[in-house]
């Protein structure tokens, strides 16, 4: 199936989701670290994973603060940059065949925060069944590399939950309202708060539709072309009809109720109706 609006939709509303978050909050630290061998068995055989402790890398060089994010493009001991993908959704690099391996391998790299998901699995889904593993923001590096597919936390999960057209013009334009969830699950009463407080200042905000098959990253994880800068990416498509963030609404669970989750979890909610001008039916 080619990509329909709400694949459009979704890729645009993450990318600048992530960029917002990252760049309003700085919302990232930087890390060195080792990396461990890891099996992988939906890799190719010729394929060797290298896994850190922490996930997800932060890709998008438009960011920066007070201190910059380091986007790694080489690691010590691992050979020839050229033999390598750099994994940054799961946080590892992989190595393709033909370079010479270090038992240490050791770099710098960004982590975020907060891990950006899709998800189609509901809010109770989401919180009771909590099998997350967590980023330390403390630096206990004891564990040997996160699984690769592991999902970690903070995490903020985003799920386009209603979608509704009302006619606009003639001719057949049709206003498209999508409501998307975000719910953002933190270990920090002051993160959580910080998350939610960004993007409540987010109404009326507009952003790029981005086509889905510009999507910078590669089936690995890895950067399309080598280079992802969000705001330049996003400019690009600056002359079509924008998404319009027409209202925010942000809540979070009470003190007490907090206290009832598993994992003494802190979780809050945010609710985007997201709006654009289209032709459904041409």
């Amino acid at each position: 199936m080619k990509p329909q609006y709400k694949h459009e939709l979704m890729t645009s509303f993450m990318l600048w989701f992530d960029h917002e978050l990252l760049q309003e909050g700085e919302a990232y630290s930087n890390k060195t670290g080792q990396l461990y061998s890891k099996s992988d068995s939906r890799l190719p055989n010729s394929y060797s994973s290298f896994q850190s402790n922490y996930k997800q890398w932060v890709n998008d060089s438009s960011v920066s603060g007070s201190t910059n994010p380091i986007i790694p493009t080489q690691f010590m001991g691992s050979g020839r940059a050229d033999n390598f993908i750099f994994d940054f959704e799961n946080g590892r690099i992989i190595e393709t065949g033909g370079a010479t391996i270090s038992t240490d391998i050791t770099g710098t790299f960004a982590v975020k925060d907060f891990n950006i998901y899709l998800t189609n699995e509901t809010e109770e889904d989401l919180i009771l069944e909590n099998k997350f593993q967590i980023n330390s923001r403390y630096g206990d590096l004891s564990i040997s590399g996160i699984d690769a597919y592991d999902q970690v936390f903070p995490a903020i999960f985003l799920n386009s939950e209603y979608m509704r057209n009302e006619g606009f013009a003639f001719g057949g334009e049709e206003k498209t309202t999508n409501t998307i969830k975000a719910v953002v699950i933190s270990d920090s009463e002051y993160q959580l708060d910080g998350a939610l407080s960004i993007f409540a200042d987010t109404a009326r905000k507009t952003f790029s539709k981005i086509p889905f098959s510009d999507h910078p990253s590669t089936e690995y994880g890895d950067i399309k072309g080598g280079a992802y800068n969000y705001l330049s990416l996003a400019n690009t498509y600056s002359n079509g009809a924008p998404y319009s963030i027409e209202d925010v609404t942000v809540s979070k669970f009470s003190e007490r109720a907090q206290g009832k989750l598993p994992g003494n979890l802190k979780v809050g909610f945010i609710d985007f109706d997201v709006s654009t001008n289209r032709f459904p039916r041409s």
